[in-house]
């Protein structure tokens, strides 16, 4: 009967609405743009150049904040990025830097919206050039907001994924999700079943503890740590036996890469590829995938309500959107 009861509300997925999805991936857009200034000039000062202070440039960074306040988008921002628009041109602290993890997000929001046509493998990211175009939005013209999030006001839009689609796209990103926060707590698997027992006090974060929260790992989690090297199998046949994965390699999720070319070999028409086990990638591109998975996951996350503010630590506290992850729901529910 409880396996019934998660069926019913997996049918019940609701999305906000489409005028608050448009808001929301226009405030992304925004700070994106001001982003991608700021990482350009960050990568001036760290190599040799050094013209990014150009008065050019101190405009569009003057114009993009104001755009978010003559469209109005400032009562929808959160605070956080509001103060990352509002503070003056290559002042960006490490942690704004960090904003640039949202191209993911955006890229789901699009898809919602009808604007993004398909949600690519969890190992490749969204053409970024291609969400900005996607939305009209010049981000210097706040007209250019306006007309998008007017095309997504009325009460008569309807919803440009069905059920179904939804569904499995939730399914998927709660797959990856949990293969992602899988592959953190193996590299931490030995200092949870055997932990430190130096802290001063008991009111101290431990640097396990310091880990989990810094990827955002749920804490009830951690008891799964121990049997990951038998779980890890289990979960990628059952992830390739309900759609949510596309193949499996070395009992695990198969990730497709590209294949570079050495010196002796002619340039193929087509980049050659091959499917590695999820565990076998290098520590960068392990990062990369964990990324890609949090950002889409608090993307449908907040589409359907399951977070309240749009804040990557909220997922940290989100074992899953469905009442059980796909990747362990029973066949057939």
């Amino acid at each position: 009967m409880a396996f019934r009861t998660t069926a019913s509300l997996r049918q019940s997925l609701k999305l906000r609405p489409a005028f608050e999805l448009a808001l929301r991936s226009s405030c992304l857009q925004l700070v994106l743009a001001r982003w991608g200034l700021e990482t350009a000039a960050l990568m001036g000062l760290q190599g040799d150049q050094t013209a990014n202070n150009d008065e050019r440039k101190v405009r569009a960074v003057e114009a993009i904040t104001d755009a978010m306040y003559k469209s109005g988008l400032d009562d929808h921002a959160t605070l956080a990025e509001k103060e990352m628009l509002e503070k003056p041109y290559r002042s960006w602290e490490y942690s704004d830097y960090v904003y640039g993890d949202n191209w993911e997000a955006l890229g789901a929001l699009q898809w919602l919206l009808g604007r993004q046509h398909v949600i690519l493998p969890y190992y490749s990211s969204f053409d970024r050039a291609r969400l900005f175009r996607n939305t009209g939005i010049m981000p210097a013209d706040p007209s250019t907001i306006e007309k998008f999030v007017d095309a997504f006001m009325s009460s008569q839009i309807r919803q440009h994924v069905d059920a179904q689609q939804l569904q499995n796209a939730v399914n998927t990103s709660e797959a990856w999700i949990w293969r992602a926060r899988a592959q953190v707590l193996l590299g931490l698997r030995e200092e949870i079943v055997n932990p430190a027992t130096d802290q001063s006090t008991s009111e101290e974060e431990t640097a396990l503890e310091a880990a989990l929260r810094t990827r955002h790992i749920p804490p009830s989690l951690r008891k799964i740590a121990v049997d990951l090297p038998k779980t890890i199998p289990l979960a990628a046949k059952h992830s390739l036996d309900k759609g949510l994965i596309g193949n499996i390699e070395g009992d695990d999720f198969g990730i497709v890469v590209e294949m570079k070319e050495t010196v002796d070999q002619a340039p193929a028409s087509q980049p050659r590829t091959a499917t590695v086990p999820y565990q076998n990638l290098d520590s960068n591109h392990l990062d990369a995938l964990r990324k890609i998975a949090e950002s889409r996951f608090m993307a449908f996350a907040w589409s359907l309500e399951k977070i309240d503010a749009w804040d990557i630590e909220k997922t940290g506290e989100l074992l899953s959107i469905n009442p059980i992850n796909a990747i362990w729901t029973p066949e057939g529910e």
